[in-house]
């Protein structure tokens, strides 16, 4: 008993001996320990504060004067690199409060550098509100032997909503000489169940200081009993591992098990990771802009595209749903619709009613729909097909990416379908059989008076099409049978060859030209008529290729815009008669409509002016709008365009202009000639002690 006690003494001993505390701040005297950095630097407002911390009295936060800033990153960087190269075990220790906008919109990362800030791994994400004080200890054992490593906390915003941040209490670092930690395993599993119709193989890092003794793939099917398989191998770090293939539509969850070399066997294991085996249809990048609100009596769809000579048998579904604390969900009613036109037609299963999974903790979680109990119906499906859901009652909300990239998503408000500016994230998992075997219909489309490659026009054949690409070229896979082909693009003649016979594995070209119709400017009108001046303004022409308009007036040219609004200045008294041309290259088209402005009873040379900035027209705009502006005396003229931050975007005006009516066009670019993002603008113009400023929106 007694050799058992000393024994017992000694261990506790060196227990004590191995733990080293190699970094430690409680933020008691001052940030000499640390680097504090924000991007944009203007945002960087890194303090301490004594109205929150752990123990007494201050804390360390991003926003001490209230919450963080948008579309900024915040850094905090242990200033000094710790030592690990003779280490065998390291340990991160801390206290943390949190409060970052929920919805995988703003994130706060914990990062390690091995290499003094070279490379960065992440060792801890958070999001969520309302969190308060905590202890988190994270192991850091996959970084030991390194000699320059740095621990960083970061915060990443969003455009959108601001919260109040972190605050960061009581940091400590420890080494020890006695291996006691897991391996690190870096794997960051499938996204949203996104699997494979063969064997599901994958690679994942595992670090240790002692070596890695073993390194299994623990999986389930569906649920059921564990299954063990060893890493097929491994180079250097990197471990290999493969999960057979099952059958469609079977939910996978795994989890990477790996013990050490050391004497005690230190094993760590992943979270559970999940895939659904199958082809994935995805139409959606599954970044998230914002969510869509879904109403009582209206709906949103996706549609699946069935690749030429192959059928779909359909076994999964899976509906991004949204929810934070102040938005909920309803229950949805799911359907799968064939295509009518389209846009979703007729049911093809019974619809049924579906709970959203998305939770607090996982705000955006895919809502998993099961399809294989309808396996009769939805099997050999030869045309494309669409998913998606009504809702019965209250609301539901669904993540998007906005604007649409895919062009694949409907939302149907009540009476009809629609296409959606947007992609809804709604998936499916299928099995692609083998249907007949597919002919190609291609060929070049061109311009029948230059001979210039078209792009964009579509070519069709009974319900196949496919769009020109940049170099007029175009190919579709078709089912064998007779055929029209047709060829359309506004502004062009339609192209049709009818009694196109295609067989198995032929390759039918035509080659189409096309006459260009070099339509006209359309609904020219005098928008505004202020004797002397008038605001024309016209639609645009349906055709490609279009370089600018010509604005005529009693027959002769007057000026060459490429807005569709021309403000003409000091009109001469009588009548005038107006028209406009558009020009294609060196094609111009015929007149537009003409309209008559009749001028009397005004000479503009006596007309009294004052300096006055006016509006602009159109507003909101795109790409072009007019700034109307008068100078009473003659000066120098100073209109500039200044963005919502206050920076200088272009100058319009700079140069002494006698009195008179004026305008000037801004085209929505910069002073380098870049288009400028969309958003809220302001002009201003300066003449003498005359200084006027107003707003404009850009909306792309």
């Amino acid at each position: 008993m007694k050799k058992i006690f000393i024994l017992l003494i000694v261990f506790m001993q060196l227990s004590l001996v191995a733990q080293i505390v190699i970094f430690e701040d409680d933020f008691e005297n001052g940030l000499g320990q640390w680097v504090l950095e924000a991007d944009p630097t203007a945002n960087n407002t890194w303090d301490i504060v004594t109205s929150q911390y752990n123990s007494p009295t201050h804390s360390l936060t991003e926003s001490p004067a209230g919450n963080y800033a948008a579309n900024t990153t915040y850094t905090a960087t242990i200033a000094s690199p710790l030592d690990f190269s003779t280490a065998m075990q390291a340990e991160l220790n801390f206290w943390m409060k949190y409060d970052i906008e929920g919805g995988m919109f703003d994130f706060l990362y914990i990062d390690v550098s091995p290499d003094n800030g070279i490379s960065w791994v992440n060792i801890g994400t958070y999001y969520g509100e309302g969190n308060d004080w905590d202890e988190y200890n994270i192991s850091l054992g996959g970084f030991v032997g390194n000699s320059q490593v740095l621990i960083r906390w970061q915060i990443v915003s969003d455009p959108a909503i601001e919260m109040n941040g972190m605050y960061l209490d009581d940091v400590v670092v420890t080494t020890s000489d006695i291996d006691n930690t897991p391996p690190l395993i870096l794997y960051d599993g499938p996204e949203f169940y996104e699997g494979t119709e063969e064997d599901f193989e994958f690679e994942a890092e595992l670090i240790d200081i002692s070596g890695i003794a073993s390194a299994d793939v623990v999986y389930t099917i569906d649920g059921g009993t564990e299954i063990t398989l060893p890493a097929a191998g491994n180079a250097g770090d990197t471990y290999y591992f493969t999960i057979p293939f099952t059958d469609y539509g079977e939910q996978i969850d795994f989890k990477i098990v790996a013990v050490d070399a050391s004497p005690q066997a230190n094993e760590g294991e992943t979270d559970i990771s999940s895939y659904i085996n199958g082809h994935h249809l995805i139409y959606d990048n599954a970044q998230v802009d914002f969510y869509i609100s879904v109403e009582a009596g209206d709906g949103a769809a996706v549609k699946m595209t069935n690749p030429a000579g192959m059928d779909f048998n359909l076994y999964y579904a899976l509906i991004r749903n949204y929810i934070d604390s102040s938005l909920s969900n309803a229950d949805m009613e799911f359907h799968v619709w064939d295509d009518n036109n389209g846009v979703p037609g007729n049911d093809m299963i019974t619809p049924f009613i579906v709970t959203p999974e998305a939770t607090l903790e996982n705000s955006t979680q895919m809502t998993r729909i099961d399809l294989r109990p309808y396996a009769a119906q939805l099997a050999d499906i030869q045309e494309d097909f669409y998913i998606g859901f009504l809702v019965p009652a209250d609301i539901v909300h669904c993540t998007l990416t906005s604007p649409s990239v895919f062009s694949h998503s409907f939302y149907w408000d009540g009476t009809a379908w629609t296409q959606y500016d947007g992609d809804f994230h709604f998936r499916s998992v299928v099995e692609l059989v083998q249907g007949l075997v597919p002919g190609t219909i291609e060929g070049t489309v061109t311009d029948a008076d230059t001979g210039n490659p078209i792009v964009g026009a579509e070519v069709s054949a009974g319900t196949y099409s496919a769009i020109t690409n940049a170099s007029g070229e175009y190919s579709m896979e078709v089912d064998p049978s007779t055929y029209t082909v047709t060829c359309e693009l506004g502004g062009y003649e339609t192209f049709e060859q009818t009694d196109v016979v295609v067989n198995s594995n032929e390759v039918i070209v035509i080659d189409i030209s096309l006459q260009h119709l070099y339509n006209p400017p359309v609904n020219l009108t005098t928008y505004q008529f202020t004797p002397p001046n008038v605001l024309l303004q016209w639609e645009v022409p349906v055709g490609p290729g279009l370089m600018n308009y010509k604005v005529y007036r009693n027959g002769t040219v007057i000026a060459t815009v490429t807005a569709t609004v021309y403000f003409d200045i000091n009109v001469p008294s009588g009548v005038n008669i107006y028209y406009v041309t558009a020009m294609y290259g060196i094609y111009e088209s015929i007149p537009s409509n003409e309209v008559e402005v009749t001028i009397t009873g005004i000479d503009p040379v006596n007309i009294p002016l004052v300096t006055k900035l006016g509006g602009n027209y159109p507003n909101p705009f795109n790409p072009s709008t007019i700034i109307n502006y008068a100078v009473g005396d003659q000066g120098h003229v100073f209109i500039e365009v200044f963005n919502i931050k206050g920076e200088k975007v272009a100058i319009l005006r700079d140069g002494m202009m006698g009195p008179g009516n004026y305008s000037v066009t801004w085209n929505g670019r910069d002073n380098k000639n870049n288009p400028v993002s969309s958003g809220v603008y302001f002009y201003k113009m300066k003449s003498g002690k005359y200084i006027s400023t107003k707003k404009m929106i850009l909306m792309k």
